[in-house]
């Protein structure tokens, strides 16, 4: 038990390569004395949290993630029929099943943990806290489209972070006295209330006008670079990606205003995408460094 917080539950993000950053939150938290009581995760979140919760010390599995480099991830993600999605998962459950254990089973974990996944035929959210560990892993990050569903208890099941990307209401269901939430797709709040717009194609959207001539060449020079980044935004990948963390960030902050947790620890990633599993380094070190301030100023309060 945590001197300060008590039992403390907590729930992992999804967000992809981003999710690396929660080895940097682990490390901050025991720095601090903080042991979670209990483990949930959604995709990365899930990934990381059975690692740990799996009694593999942090230092290991950050060892872990800073050999995977560009060439690492490819070897990791074999191309398949697109039969279900354009990859199969084959060597990333070699990589589980070794350092997680074939036969390892959830209840017989030195920490509770719970992965989240959904039923794809029913759109139904599954917590799994019991059963083989490397399927639920398995289970909670398969992306709809990226990776085939994993065919389990006779259903196929995919990335738990189409229905609960932060899994906080779950814990409730454990003795706890602290929730902590670490979400990994820090985003502006978006407008859960919508408001009445208008439409006009041929209506251009206005900008500021800069003030003087170095405003007006620094901000051509910005808006050709975003230009070329972008292409304004009409690239299938920026769509699909864009997409992908609009609905992810509005399941999050959704879920953290239903369960109303003691802490939610919000982590900048924003300069990163997804599937850049070779920038752990960085992740690991916003994760660690954010979360500890964060801590901190929870710990005083």
């Amino acid at each position: 038990m945590n001197k300060d917080l008590g039992k403390t539950a907590v729930a992992l993000s999804g967000g992809g390569a981003l999710g690396l950053a929660h080895i940097g939150v682990l490390k901050a938290m025991e720095e601090l004395g903080i042991r979670p009581a209990v483990l949930a995760g959604t995709s990365a979140g899930a990934l990381i949290g059975a690692f740990y919760a799996r009694g593999i010390p942090v230092s290991e599995i950050e060892k872990l993630a800073l050999s995977i480099d560009r060439v690492g991830t490819l070897r990791l993600l074999n191309p398949s029929i697109p039969r279900g999605g354009l990859l199969d998962m084959r060597n990333i459950e070699q990589l589980f099943q070794m350092h997680l254990g074939k036969e390892t089973r959830i209840e017989d974990l030195s920490i509770p943990f719970i992965a989240v996944t959904v039923d794809f035929q029913t759109g139904d959210i599954l917590y799994v806290n019991r059963g083989n560990l490397v399927d639920a892993v398995l289970a909670s990050i398969a992306i709809p489209g990226v990776f085939k569903p994993v065919d389990a208890n006779g259903t196929l099941l995919v990335d738990g972070g189409l229905r609960d990307n932060l899994p906080l209401r779950v814990l409730r269901e454990y003795e706890h006295d602290t929730m902590i939430g670490v979400n990994v797709l820090k985003t502006k709040e978006l407008k859960l209330e919508g408001y009445f717009s208008s439409v006009d194609r041929n209506k251009k959207i206005s900008k500021e006008e800069p003030d003087n001539f170095f405003e007006r060449i620094t901000q051509a020079v910005r808006m050709g670079r975003a230009n070329r980044e972008q292409n304004i935004p009409l690239r299938l990948t920026y769509i699909g990606y864009q997409s992908v963390l609009i609905l992810l960030s509005e399941l999050s902050n959704k879920e953290i205003l239903i369960a109303n947790p003691d802490l939610v620890i919000q982590l900048d990633l924003s300069h990163m995408h997804l599937w850049e599993f070779w920038r752990a380094a960085e992740a690991i070190k916003i994760g660690y460094e954010s979360a500890k301030r964060q801590l901190q100023e929870f710990l005083k309060s």
